[in-house]
């Protein structure tokens, strides 16, 4: 039970980590394309400008928010991880 929780614990962990850095990314690459704000709420903000003609990119990450999310995804995981145990059944 307890190996189950905390290897849930760490796969959700790690997925959520992944997740993140792929929000992230996704954000300031959409904002660049599209040349407006684009944020999620408590986990970044992207905002794109031009200044003497060129472009400029700025992006502001809410860490606590970063670290909220790969929490979060990692207690969901580890909950459904203990919820969803299969017993192992032998066969005869």
């Amino acid at each position: 039970m307890a190996v189950r929780a905390v290897s849930g614990a760490v796969i959700g962990i790690a997925l959520g980590f992944f997740l993140t850095v792929i929000a992230v990314v996704s954000t300031i690459a959409i904002s660049f394309v599209t040349e407006t704000t684009v944020s999620i709420p408590y986990v970044i903000e992207s905002s794109f400008k031009e200044v003497e003609g060129l472009p400029e990119l700025y992006f502001t990450p809410n860490f606590l928010g970063m670290l909220g999310v790969i929490i979060a995804f990692g207690v969901m995981v580890m909950g459904y991880s203990m919820a969803a145990g299969h017993r192992r059944e032998t066969a005869r």
